[in-house]
């Protein structure tokens, strides 16, 4: 049985023609946040996705990571993605940071930047050497100071809230105790057999001044 070269049939009987050509074929860093580190520093964190974007005029767009094959058949542009764009490791790309320009992005990119972190840990050097971009080193300073700071007061908020449940559920749960002792108080019968009324009390010693005193005569005094 004969078998049919599909490649073949696909690229119009010519098996030597390239299977991408007349598309757009770029290749770029696609970042992707990380949602558990993202919450562990408390800012933004991306993993750095090395990909490719092919395209045909008046098609969709397909964007999948870099395969061996796409680097094989690429050369020249993959070669050029790799001079300008070598691997982030870990921390805030600032591609991805609000503050930051496209135009300052690819001049700071051209000099090694790839983070907001290595930004932020520029020395004076490097800040002299940058010029007029030198603003965005305590631009980045601050904000990852601040994104800390949040993280900490987050972090402090919650330690007094837990504390303040705490105390409500000690006080509620007393509360209950108390409501059940009054309840059971409630309860119980005024019994008037077991009451007495208690006796007056009397001054001893008045009664003595009582019977020391000698009665008054009644009537006129008799003249002599």
């Amino acid at each position: 049985m004969a078998k049919v070269d599909w490649d073949a049939v696909m690229n119009g009987g010519n098996s030597n023609k390239h299977p991408y050509a007349g598309a757009n074929v770029k290749f770029f860093n696609a970042y992707l946040e990380n949602a558990e580190k993202s919450l562990k520093e408390g800012r933004p964190i991306f993993d750095e996705i090395p990909s490719i974007s092919i395209r045909w005029p008046g098609q969709d767009e397909t964007v999948t990571r870099i395969e061996p094959h796409h680097i094989a058949m690429f050369q020249e542009k993959y070669q050029q993605f790799k001079a300008g764009n070598e691997p982030v490791t870990e921390g805030t790309p600032i591609a991805e940071w609000p503050l930051m320009s496209g135009t300052a992005m690819r001049e700071l990119q051209y000099m090694g930047f790839r983070t907001v972190e290595q930004l932020a840990a520029a020395n004076d050097e490097v800040k002299r050497k940058l010029g007029p971009l030198a603003k965005f080193i305590k631009l980045a300073s601050d904000w990852l100071d601040a994104a800390n700071s949040t993280q900490n007061d987050v972090v402090k908020l919650k330690a007094q809230l837990d504390k303040a449940n705490g105390q409500i559920a000690s006080l509620t749960h007393k509360l209950e105790l108390f409501m059940q002792r009054v309840e059971a108080n409630e309860g119980t019968k005024f019994d008037k057999a077991s009451y007495s009324r208690p006796e007056p009390e009397v001054d001893l010693d008045d009664e003595i001044e009582e019977e020391q005193v000698a009665p008054r005569p009644r009537g006129r005094p008799k003249s002599r």
